[in-house]
C-alpha cells in the first residue's frame, strides 16, 4: 500500500499565498519536524498554528499527514474529512486518496475502495491510485474466495450430517444371531397356556367322575351288587357326592 502523506503534505505548504508571517513560521516549523519524521511535534504545530488560523483547510490537512504517521488513524480521518467538507479543490484528490490509505489500514475496505475511485475521478493519472485501488480488489477477491470456501465446507458438514442420520441401523453379528437361535431351540417348549387344563385329582377316599361313571355302570349290570351289605368300616360315613 503506497501512502503518499509526506508529499501532499510539502506540496500543501506551498499552497499558502497571503497568510501571515507568523503562521507561514509556524507551518514550516511543523513541515520541517514532520520531515524529520518528529510526527508528534509537528502535530502540535500544526495544532499552535490552527489556533491562528482556525479555518484553513490546508493546515487541518497537514494535522492529519502527521496523526496518520502517528498512527492515530480515526482523528487523521477526522482531520481529512474536515479539509474536504471546506471545499478546497486542490487538497481534494490527496485528501480521498489518504482517506483510502486510512480506512485500508482500519480493513474498511470497501469504503477504501470508494475512496480511492473518488480519488481517480479527479486525477484519473494517479498512478499510486490506481495501484492501491487495484490492492483493495485483490484482497475483497480473497476474502470472497474465502467466504465461499467456508459456505462450501459448511455445507459438506450439513450433507454428511443428513447422510448419517439416513444410514440403516447397524446390523447384529450374524454368528451371534445364529447362536442364540440354536440355544432357543434347545431350551425346553413354553408351556401352552390355550391348552385345556388336566383335570383335578380328587381327595384320598375320593372317586373321580370316570370312576363313579363305570361304578354306575356296573351296579346296572349286576343288580345283585345294590342289595351287599355296606361294609364294615363304611358305617357312619357321609353319602359321597353324586357325581352323575
Amino acid at each position: 500500500m503506497r501512502n503518499r502523506a509526506g508529499f501532499v503534505l510539502l506540496m500543501g505548504a506551498l499552497l499558502m499565498p497571503g497568510a501571515v508571517s507568523a503562521q507561514r513560521s509556524l507551518v514550516e516549523e511543523a513541515n520541517r519536524l514532520y520531515a524529520e519524521g518528529r510526527y508528534a511535534e509537528a502535530h502540535e504545530m500544526y495544532l499552535e498554528a490552527l489556533r491562528e488560523n482556525p479555518g484553513s483547510p490546508l493546515i487541518r490537512f497537514n494535522e492529519g499527514n502527521a496523526l496518520y504517521q502517528n498512527q492515530e488513524f480515526e482523528r487523521a480521518f477526522e482531520a481529512w474529512q474536515d479539509a474536504l467538507e471546506a471545499g478546497d479543490t486542490a487538497l481534494a484528490q490527496g485528501a480521498w486518496y489518504n482517506l483510502g490509505n486510512t480506512l485500508f489500514r482500519q480493513q474498511q475496505l470497501d469504503a477504501s475502495l470508494e475512496a480511492y475511485k473518488q480519488a481517480l475521478r479527479i486525477n484519473p493519472g494517479d498512478t499510486d491510485a490506481k495501484h492501491n485501488l487495484e490492492r483493495v480488489l485483490e484482497q475483497l477477491e480473497e476474502q470472497e474466495n474465502q467466504q465461499d470456501q467456508q459456505n462450501r465446507n459448511q455445507d459438506d458438514d450439513q450433507n454428511q450430517e443428513n447422510q448419517d442420520q439416513q444410514q440403516p441401523p447397524p446390523q447384529g453379528d450374524p454368528e451371534q444371531d445364529e447362536q442364540d437361535e440354536q440355544e432357543q431351540d434347545q431350551s425346553p417348549p413354553e408351556s401352552d397356556e390355550q391348552e385345556q387344563e388336566q383335570p383335578a385329582q380328587p381327595p384320598p377316599g375320593q372317586m373321580t367322575p370316570e370312576e363313579a361313571e363305570r361304578l354306575l355302570q356296573a351296579i346296572q349290570e349286576d343288580p345283585d351288587e345294590v342289595d351287599r351289605p355296606p361294609r364294615a368300616d363304611s358305617l357312619g360315613r357321609r353319602p359321597r357326592k353324586n357325581w352323575r
